[in-house]
C-alpha cells in the first residue's frame, strides 16, 4: 500500500480566497477520479484500492474529499474551481492544481486519452460470417410480401444470396399456405436459398431435439411450438427456433412487417455515445410514409455493417472511424457511470432504430423526450394528437450507442457462445431475453447504431389508451426486472451453468406461498406506478410552458397511477384477465415461472445437440 505524502494540500490562508474561475479549452485534457473502494484506517487516513487494478494507496482526509470533486471528467482548471468552491479550507488555485496534478500523476486521475487508449483493442481478425436471415411470420401475408420486396431489392443491389429461413407461426393454414407461396417467389426472384418453418417442419424439429435430450421432452413442445400449454401468442417461439437452427454461428432476425432499406436520420453522426443516460431521439411526420422514407438511404450493405461490430469486442469496435470515442463526448460523464464500457466486453447483438410504427405497445415513453425530440412531439394540437399514437414517427440513436440490454428485437445476434431461450407466450419476449443473456454473459454489450429499419403494421394502433391507463406490465416485463435484479448473483464462468441457476433462482420464486407471489407482484406494480408518476411529475415541474395540451395529459398519467398506486387490488398483470383475484395472480404466475425455469435449465443441453448437429437439423426438416 504506497502512502502518498506528497499529496497533502495546504490550505493557506482562508482570507486570500479567490472567485473560482474555471477556464475551459477544447484542446485542454479531460481527468475523472478512477473508481475505488474506500476503507478508513484512521480518523484521518483512508485506504484508497482502485477496483481496476487492485492498486491501493494511503490517502489524508481533504485528498479524499478533493478527489470526491473530481468524478466527472473535466479539465483541471474545472476540478480546481469545484474543489475550491466545495471543499472548506481550500482556496489556493494553484496549490490545489498542484496536488490534483500529483494525482493524475500516480493514476488516481485518468486522463481522456489514456481512458480511451485503455479501452481500445485489436480487431477480431477471425472471420465472421452470417450463418441466415430468419423471418418471424405470423399471420401477416401482406406485411411479409412487402418485407420480402425490399429485401429483394438489397439482395440485388449488394449482389449477395443469403440464406433466409420463415419461420411461420400462424394460425390460419391459407395465411401459411400464402407465405409458402411469397417464399417460393423470392427465391426464384433472387436466388438465394430458402427454407420454410411451419407446423410440421416444427414437429420435426421438436422430434430431434427429443431424441438428443429426452429430458426435455415436457418442455420443448411449450418452447418451440403451440400446443396444450400455449398461453397466448407470442415471438419467443419463432426466437427459440432460430437460437437452435444457428448454434454456435451468428445471424439475422427480422419481423415480417419490417421493411428495408435502412436509413440514417440528418441528424446522425459518427462517433460512440458513451452516456447511459441519454436516451434515444425521435422525429414525427404528417404520414406514415413520410416517416418510412425520412433520412438518408444507407448505402452499404446493411447486414456487412452490422457484421463489422457483432461479435467483435467494444474496444475494436471503437477503432473504427464511424464508432469512435472522442474525448469531448466523454465531459461531465462520471467515470462510475461507464462501468459498461469494458474494452473486452464482447457486442453479442446490434440493433437498428424504427422509422414508421413505433414497436411499444405504450407510448408513455414520449412524455420524457429530450428537448428537439419534444419541439417535434408537440409542435401545434393537431400534430400532437396524431402523434400519441407513435404511428408515424422516426426513432433511434443519434449516434451509436453501447448498452447493457435490448429492449427491442435485435437486427444480429452472436450465437457463438449459448444465448438464452426466451419465453414463448406473449409480448415483451425480447427484453426478457436480453436480462436473461445479460445475466449469463454479464460483461456483454449490445450496440444500437445510427440506422433505422423500417417498419409499418397492418393497421394504426391505438396507443394513446393504453398510455393513458395505469401502467400495467406483463408477465416478461415483471421476470425480466426481476431477473434484471439477480445479475452477479452467479460466480461461475460459464454461461451454462449461470443459465441453470438462473433456473434455479426462478424456480425458487415460484416455490413461495401465495402470500409471498402476490406481495412480490403488488411490490413491482407499485414500483413501475410510481416510477411513472415521479418521472412525469419531475417533467411537468421542469417544463412550465409546456403546451396545456401537454401539461393535461400528464396530470392525466400521473393521477391515473397515482390513484392505481392506492387502490387495494389483485396485482393483476396485462396478460390476465381482469377479473383476476390475487390467488388467481399468484397461481398464474406460479405456473409460468415454473415453466420457464425448467426451460432455462433444460436449454443448454437443447443448445448444444443443436450446435453438434448444424445444418443438419434445418436440411433434416
Amino acid at each position: 500500500m504506497t502512502t502518498t505524502p506528497e499529496f497533502q494540500f495546504n490550505y493557506g490562508n482562508p482570507g486570500l480566497a479567490t472567485t473560482p474561475v474555471a477556464r475551459r479549452s477544447a484542446d485542454a485534457p479531460l481527468f475523472a477520479a478512477i473508481d475505488a473502494m474506500v476503507a478508513p484506517l484512521s480518523s484521518e487516513e483512508y485506504a484508497f484500492i482502485a477496483k481496476d487494478s487492485g492498486e491501493r494507496h494511503v490517502l489524508s482526509h481533504h485528498v479524499l474529499q478533493s478527489l470526491d470533486q473530481c468524478r466527472e471528467f473535466r479539465s483541471i482548471d474545472e476540478h480546481v474551481a469545484r474543489v475550491a468552491a466545495v471543499v472548506p479550507g481550500l482556496t489556493q488555485h494553484e496549490r490545489i492544481r498542484k496536488g490534483l496534478e500529483g494525482l493524475a500523476s500516480t493514476g488516481l486521475l485518468i486522463s481522456d486519452r489514456d481512458y480511451i487508449a485503455r479501452l481500445e483493442r485489436a480487431p477480431d481478425t477471425r472471420p465472421r460470417s452470417l450463418h441466415a436471415v430468419y423471418i418471424r411470420a405470423c399471420d401477416r401475408p401482406g406485411q411479409l410480401r412487402l418485407l420480402l420486396d425490399s429485401l429483394a431489392n438489397y439482395e440485388r443491389k449488394h449482389r449477395v444470396a443469403r440464406s433466409v429461413v420463415l419461420l411461420d407461426d400462424s394460425v390460419e393454414e391459407k395465411n401459411r399456405d400464402t407465405n409458402r407461396d411469397l417464399l417460393r417467389e423470392f427465391a426464384r426472384a433472387v436466388g438465394n436459398p430458402v427454407s420454410y418453418v411451419g407446423p410440421a417442419e416444427r414437429a420435426r424439429l421438436r422430434q430431434r431435439l427429443v431424441k438428443a435430450v429426452p429430458q426435455a421432452k415436457s418442455i420443448v413442445e411449450w418452447l418451440l411450438d403451440r400446443g396444450p400449454r400455449t398461453r397466448r401468442g407470442g415471438g419467443g417461439r419463432s426466437w427459440n427456433i432460430a437460437l437452435l437452427l444457428s448454434a454456435g454461428r451468428l445471424f439475422a432476425m427480422l419481423d415480417e412487417d419490417f421493411r428495408f432499406p435502412l436509413h440514417r436520420h440528418a441528424d446522425t453522426r459518427p462517433g460512440l455515445e458513451p452516456n447511459p443516460a441519454v436516451a434515444a431521439s425521435a422525429r414525427f411526420y404528417r404520414r406514415l410514409e413520410d416517416a418510412l422514407d425520412s433520412g438518408e438511404e444507407e448505402m452499404q450493405d446493411p447486414f456487412e455493417a452490422h457484421l463489422a461490430v457483432c461479435g467483435d469486442r467494444l474496444g475494436a469496435a471503437i477503432t473504427r472511424d464511424e464508432y469512435r470515442l472522442d474525448r469531448e463526448s466523454l465531459r461531465g460523464i462520471n467515470l462510475g457511470r461507464l462501468e459498461h464500457l469494458r474494452g473486452d466486453a464482447r457486442i453479442l447483438g446490434t440493433l437498428n432504430g424504427t422509422s414508421g410504427s413505433s414497436g411499444t405497445e405504450s407510448a408513455l415513453w414520449l412524455y420524457q423526450l429530450d428537448a428537439e425530440s419534444r419541439a417535434s412531439f408537440w409542435a401545434d394540437r393537431e400534430s400532437y394528437l396524431r402523434n400519441i399514437e407513435a404511428q408515424s414517427l422516426w426513432y433511434g440513436w443519434l449516434r451509436a450507442k453501447p448498452a447493457t440490454h435490448a429492449y427491442f428485437l435485435p437486427f444480429l445476434f452472436d450465437n457463438r457462445q449459448i444465448l438464452p431461450c426466451t419465453n414463448p407466450d406473449g409480448r415483451g419476449e425480447d427484453g426478457l431475453a436480453s436480462a436473461a443473456t445479460h445475466y449469463c454473459h454479464p460483461d456483454s454489450l449490445v450496440m444500437h447504431l445510427p440506422t433505422a429499419i423500417g417498419h409499418a403494421q397492418e393497421s394504426p394502433r391505438k396507443r394513446s389508451e393504453v398510455t393513458m391507463a395505469p401502467h400495467t406490465p406483463r408477465f416478461n416485463h415483471y421476470l425480466r426486472d426481476y431477473v434484471t435484479n439477480q445479475v452477479g448473483s452467479a460466480k461461475a464462468s460459464d454461461p451454462a451453468r449461470r443459465l441453470a441457476l438462473l433456473g434455479e433462482i426462478t424456480a425458487d420464486l415460484a416455490a413461495a406461498d401465495d402470500s409471498t407471489l402476490v406481495g412480490s407482484l403488488q411490490e413491482y406494480l407499485g414500483f413501475v406506478r410510481a416510477d411513472v408518476v415521479e418521472r412525469l411529475q419531475n417533467q411537468f415541474e421542469l417544463l412550465p410552458d409546456a403546451p396545456v395540451y401537454w401539461q393535461a395529459d400528464v396530470r392525466e398519467i400521473v393521477r391515473n397511477n397515482g390513484s392505481a398506486l392506492l387502490r387495494q387490488a389483485s396485482p393483476r398483470l396485462a396478460d390476465w384477465p381482469e377479473d383476476f383475484g390475487a390467488g388467481a395472480c399468484a397461481e398464474a404466475a406460479r405456473a409460468e415461472l415454473l415453466d420457464m425455469a425448467q426451460a432455462w435449465r433444460d436449454w443448454p443441453a437443447l443448445w448444444n445437440a443443436a450446435r453438434e448437429q448444424g445444418d443438419r437439423l434445418i436440411s433434416g426438416l
